[in-house]
């Protein structure tokens, strides 16, 4: 479940990693890019996921650029989130804090995006 979209536009591209060394990176493990348009919150559902430890790092391209923008200073102008809902305050979340386990059954991840 991603919520905070405050009814903007946009494609959300969301990433799940398996690791420290991927996590920073732009090659998750399973992704999927989904259109949104005037909605508060969307679930978007990820099938056969393997057990084990995951973090998930998204973002809302309000402008279709396939990227997330920043300003001047390196700061995200467009929404974000990842998993476990963790929002350092002066850089990305870490795997560390954004880490969380799959063992076996479905699961529900709630991200609010900032």
């Amino acid at each position: 479940m991603v919520s905070n979209l405050e009814n903007k536009k946009g494609t959300l591209f969301i990433g799940w990693y398996s690791s420290e060394d991927t996590f920073s990176g732009k090659n998750p493990e399973f992704k999927k890019e989904v259109e949104i348009y005037n909605l508060s919150e969307i679930s978007i559902p990820f099938d056969n996921i393997p057990d084990g430890k995951y973090g998930i790092s998204i973002f809302l391209d309000e402008n279709n650029n396939g990227k997330l923008d920043l300003n001047f200073l390196g700061i995200p102008k467009e929404k974000y989130g990842f998993s476990n809902n963790v929002f350092p305050l002066t850089r990305a979340a870490n795997f560390k804090e954004a880490a969380f386990e799959i063992q076996g059954k479905s699961k529900i991840i709630a991200i609010r995006l900032k």
